[in-house]
């Protein structure tokens, strides 16, 4: 068994122990397959007082390991009371950009786009977000080749172009 702590990224006073257990079995069938079980919890109260009940977790693997944990963690703080929590009071902002406005850049060059959000923050949701590249008289929706990594406080941007056009021909 291990412990940890979590907090909510609006009230960063308040910290919340959990507890997570990680048990291998043998099941007793004609096979004896082997499983392997995680459960996490806390003795913290719910939103009511009450005790929130263990998540358990029995179709867990090496690839699905982090988003099982994760899942079972955002369903086990959605019952917790975080109060008072702090306003989200200040925007996300552009921490870099590579190129920088204004400078000249090979062809061959991809643009990257660092993103914040400082905390206290509810941060950033990426889901419906649009990057659109100004080209003189034409725009260029380009979300879909834009590719993403980071977390909700700070994401990376990147865009390498498709289409490169090396030469233009004057008629």
């Amino acid at each position: 068994m291990a412990e940890f702590f979590v907090h909510n990224s609006l009230n960063p006073n308040k910290s919340v122990k959990f507890n997570i257990t990680f048990r291998y079995f043998v099941i007793s069938n004609e096979k004896g397959e082997h499983m392997w079980t995680l459960e996490i919890g806390t003795t913290h109260p719910d939103i009511n007082g009450d005790d929130i009940s263990a998540a358990r977790v029995h179709d867990i693997s090496a690839s699905n390991f982090n988003n099982v944990i994760e899942d079972a963690l955002i369903g086990l703080c959605a019952q917790i009371d975080w109060s008072p929590l702090s306003e989200d009071r200040t925007p996300p902002y552009v921490d870099m950009a590579v190129p920088i406005d204004g400078t000249t850049v090979s062809i061959e060059s991809g643009v990257h786009i660092k993103l914040k959000d400082e905390l206290p923050s509810s941060g950033m949701d990426l889901s419906t977000a649009k990057i659109i590249l100004r080209a003189g008289v034409t725009d260029f929706d380009i979300t879909s080749e834009v590719t993403t990594d980071g977390d909700p406080y700070e994401y990376n941007l990147y865009w390498s172009p498709v289409l490169r056009m090396y030469r233009r021909y004057e008629e």
